[in-house]
């Protein structure tokens, strides 16, 4: 992590152990120092006093340990940690210049600062206001265009909070979240839902219980305390369930968006603000789902209730309005969940599935940094190319290419460029996108040349620069037109183009930096035409073994060329997959919870139904015995179930139809009422209604008539 000298005084910190780095240590020709993290610390020097003052190599080159950071301190990027941080003035003894230190534009900084006491956010917002045009200004890129200098001087600085750091998780996972949020909501209106449902049916089965405790002089409030006492209780129980799976889910769901390239750290621990809020919710949903029970079943007619008549007061015989309504509304709350699990499921679906110009399966990227090795710039080429061959010789190698930038690796490399075809085109139309790459990149990959040639050796640096085009490209820039043999123009940052490239081949369309985009427009450059531009590259290799057992012989392979040369693995089947992290994210939690809802709506149909069944066995009984048969008990029964069934689905149906289309931008390949869904979703939940309305409604057809009518 690259600090300036009043960072960790800014921040308030104070070290674990030596000093932080401060403003003597940000200098120029400053001293290689480095702070450690606390857990860098614990993990490699077991916490040692001897860690400080000792040397620590990066990059190969040599720093002094001045210090130790505070236990806890990942440092200012959510989702991140780091390890060592040094001053930013170190930036020259990586690269051997001061250039960083005189660029005019460090766009790989971050600021944050303390706002004086006093003073309001919206203050500090407005004089930055002020200041920021003398700011732009003095960073200007002198050799932009006239439009791109407007451009940059548009920009403003404002105040943003950064009291629980700055976080790029924050905006890629903030709408998922507000729906999750969502989501959780509806499955804890379902569960109060299914509360309400089984007390009622508990304070039913005990009013000759209550009516005797009132014949003895019990007042109803003591009753009806009691009673939400043991709601308390019974939801204190869940609740703490709840928070024990919380934790284990709360890891979980870390790991989970975690990448191969990216591992996220987060400090998702149990605090009392967490415990308090669960609480909180906890009791009040109990008290307000378990009131209504509590007075309804302590509002008794005692000569009815002391008599055990199945129809008590407020009950009308044969109708259960109340338990069909709670029902029903899970029911319904139940179907917006599963229509919004589908649709997140389908969307994931078919991202996973889609065709995306290219074979994932069985590719290794290796990735290779020369810039580390101090490689010098008129070297670079020829190591590429020797490491190239060594990897191909390698056994298991069925083919191998490089290029600067691999597909869906969420990076890119763009610019606007010109023909005689397309001169109407401006602004984002004539934007394409590029990459440098050698002759075995589109086999390795499967990428088929639909016409002209691929790269040879005759395209060096000092023949004319040729270019393999997709046919987005095609159609956009040349229209209506075979492409080889045309040329066109990239411009370069100044607005001015630069000299032309001739395009010798077609080649099928792939995605470039994400799955979900459009095939952008995009033009791939022979490596061997701009040696020494990029000081890091990947090599592509398509093996006939599991990827993983290549990687010692290729380590060897590589460091028989230069064995400072650091290696990064991974597979491009990976790549792919971790693009699609928080649509897989979703599409489980949506699924996870959608199922949760189901079974809450199936225990509450059956728990009512059989509630109606047992209460209902005098009625049953009389039927029997005046010569009904099972078939028509049970077709009775199954009659209440399909009432409650098609209430609720309607209902949720029309929900759906208008809360789903907030989901429309994280949707991919179908709409948010997308008709097969909602079709579906009713479909298993229907089957799942019947199978636990059906339980209790054959219970019905085994009542012994004799045995009721007794009891009656």
């Amino acid at each position: 992590m690259w600090v300036s000298g009043d960072f960790f005084n800014t921040l308030r910190l104070r070290p674990s152990a030596g000093r932080l780095i401060s403003t003597a240590d940000d200098q120029r020709g400053c001293p290689a120092v480095a702070v450690l993290s606390y857990g860098f610390w614990q993990d490699d020097y077991a916490r040692a006093a001897s860690a400080i003052g000792s040397t620590l190599s990066l990059n190969s080159h040599p720093f002094e340990v001045i210090g130790v950071a505070p236990p806890g301190f990942l440092g200012i990027n959510v989702g991140e940690k780091f390890d060592v941080a040094v001053p930013i003035c170190s930036t020259a003894i990586f690269d051997g210049k001061e250039g960083r230190l005189d660029g005019r534009s460090w766009w790989w900084l971050n600021l944050a600062g303390r706002i004086k006491p006093g003073i309001s956010r919206a203050q500090a917002s407005a004089r930055l206001r002020v200041l920021s045009p003398a700011i732009f200004a003095a960073a200007l890129p002198q050799n932009w265009s006239a439009d791109g200098k407007r451009g940059f001087m548009k920009h403003s600085l404002v105040v943003a909070p950064a009291g629980t750091g700055l976080s790029d998780l924050h905006r890629q996972f903030e709408q998922p979240l507000e729906i999750l949020m969502a989501v959780v909501g509806l499955v804890l209106l379902i569960a109060c839902a299914n509360i309400a449902g089984l007390m009622l049916a508990r304070c039913g089965a005990r009013k000759r219980e209550i009516a005797v405790r009132q014949a003895l002089g019990a007042n109803r409030l003591r009753l009806v305390r009691q009673l939400l006492t043991e709601c308390v209780l019974l939801s204190s129980a869940g609740a703490l369930a709840g928070i024990l799976f919380a934790r284990w889910g709360a890891a979980l769901l870390v790991r989970y968006i975690s990448t191969t390239r990216n591992a996220v750290f987060l400090d998702l621990s149990l605090d009392g603000r967490v415990l308090g809020f669960t609480s909180t919710i906890a009791a009040v949903t109990c008290i307000l789902f378990g009131l209504l029970p509590a007075l309804r079943s302590t509002r008794v007619s005692l000569t009815s209730a002391m008599k055990g008549n199945q129809a008590v007061e407020g009950e009308p015989h044969g109708r259960f309005h109340a338990h069909k309504w709670i029902v029903a509304s899970q029911v319904a709350l139940s179907l917006v969940l599963l229509v919004a699990a589908g649709l997140l499921l389908r969307s994931f679906s078919k991202l996973a599935t889609l065709d995306i110009g290219f074979d994932r399966n069985n590719v290794l990227l290796v990735g290779a940094d020369l810039k580390t090795a101090k490689v010098p710039p008129e070297r670079q080429l020829a190591t590429f190319e020797e490491i190239e061959t060594r990897l191909g010789a390698v056994p298991g190698v069925a083919s191998i290419g490089r290029s600067v930038i691999t597909p869906i690796s969420g990076g890119g490399w763009n610019g606007w460029i010109r023909t005689d075809w397309s001169k109407a085109l401006t602004g984002h139309n004539a934007l394409s996108w590029f990459n440098c790459v050698s002759p075995g990149y589109f086999q390795t990959l499967g990428m088929p040349l639909v016409a002209g040639r691929n790269f040879n050796s005759g395209d060096t640096k000092t023949s004319p620069s040729v270019a393999i085009v997709n046919q987005t490209l095609a159609r956009r820039f040349f229209p209506n037109l075979n492409p080889i043999g045309k040329g066109f123009r990239i411009d370069d940052i100044g607005g001015k183009p630069a000299p032309p490239i001739e395009v010798v081949g077609l080649v099928k369309d792939a995605k470039y930096e994400s799955v979900r985009e459009d095939t952008d427009p995009t033009a791939f450059l022979p490596a061997t035409q701009v040696p020494g531009m990029f000081e890091a590259e990947t090599f592509e290799l398509r093996t006939a073994i599991p990827p993983s057992d290549m990687v010692a012989p290729i380590q060897a392979a590589v460091a028989a060329v230069n064995k400072e040369i650091p290696l990064e693995f991974r597979t491009l089947a990976e790549q792919v997959n971790d693009s699609l992290v928080q649509e897989r994210l979703l599409a489980m939690l949506s699924a996870f919870f959608g199922g949760l809802a189901l079974l809450l709506a199936m225990v509450g149909l059956y728990g009512a139904l059989s509630y109606m069944v047992t209460r209902r066995q005098a009625e049953f009984g009389i039927r029997m015995a005046l010569g009904a048969e099972a078939s028509s008990i049970l077709r009775l029964v199954m009659q209440d179930v399909a009432v409650i069934l098609a209430g609720g689905i309607v209902a949720g149906a029309l929900i759906s139809l208008a809360t789903t289309r907030v989901l429309a931008k994280l949707l991919f390949g179908l709409g948010p009422r997308d008709a097969t869904t909602i079709i579906g979703a009713a479909a298993v939940l229907s089957a799942v209604g019947v199978v636990a309305g059906y339980l209790p409604a054959r219970r019905a057809t085994k009542v012994d008539p004799m045995m009721a009518l007794r009891c009656e």
